[in-house]
C-alpha cells in the first residue's frame, strides 16, 4: 500500500487536488494522511493585493471572497475543510487520517514524520503569485528535507 502525506489548507477542497488523489486511488491500494497547516487570519491572501497581482481576466471569482477575520475563524474554516475531506475519502473506503498542524508547514511535516512513514508528499497550494508556500519554495524544501518525491498541485483559482 502506498502512503501519501497530503499538505493543504485553503486548497483542500479544490478539484485539482481531488483529481490527483483519485489518480492515486485508481493506481492501487493507497492511504492518506491529511496535514492542514493552521494558517492564521493575517496570512490569508489579501484580495486587493491578489487582484493587483493577477491578470484582469482572472479576478472575476474573487469579488465575493472575504478571508477569516480572526485566527479562530481561520482554524474553524481549516477544520471544516479537513473534516469534509476526511469524510469524502472515507466514503471511498480509503484509509485516511490526519490533523491540523503548525502554521509553519515544514515544522508541521516534521512532527508528522516523527510518527509516520510515507512514500510521497503531495502539496496543494494557491496559484502564483498569491501562494506563500511557493514563494517560500515549500515543495523543494520538503523534497530536500524528507528525501521523498513531492508532487505539487497548484490550483487554477482562488479561493
Amino acid at each position: 500500500m502506498r502512503k501519501y502525506l497530503v499538505v493543504a489548507n485553503q486548497t483542500l477542497q479544490r478539484a485539482e487536488l481531488r483529481d490527483e488523489l483519485r489518480k492515486r486511488i485508481e493506481a492501487g491500494p493507497s492511504s492518506f494522511y491529511l496535514l492542514v497547516p493552521d494558517t492564521g487570519a493575517a496570512d490569508y491572501p489579501d484580495v486587493a493585493v491578489a487582484a493587483g497581482a493577477l491578470q484582469p481576466s482572472m479576478t472575476w471569482w474573487m469579488t465575493d471572497y472575504r478571508g477569516p477575520a480572526t485566527d479562530e475563524e481561520a482554524s474553524t474554516q481549516a477544520r471544516q475543510r479537513f473534516s469534509q475531506m476526511l469524510a469524502d475519502l472515507g466514503a471511498l473506503g480509503v484509509p485516511v487520517e490526519g490533523d491540523l498542524g503548525s502554521a509553519q508547514a515544514v515544522e508541521a511535516m516534521e512532527k508528522v514524520f516523527a510518527d509516520h512513514q510515507f512514500d510521497e508528499i503531495i502539496v496543494a497550494t494557491l496559484p502564483q503569485p498569491i501562494s506563500r508556500w511557493l514563494r517560500a519554495d515549500l515543495p523543494h524544501r520538503a523534497e530536500r528535507r524528507f528525501g521523498l518525491p513531492v508532487t505539487t498541485i497548484i490550483t487554477k483559482r482562488w479561493p
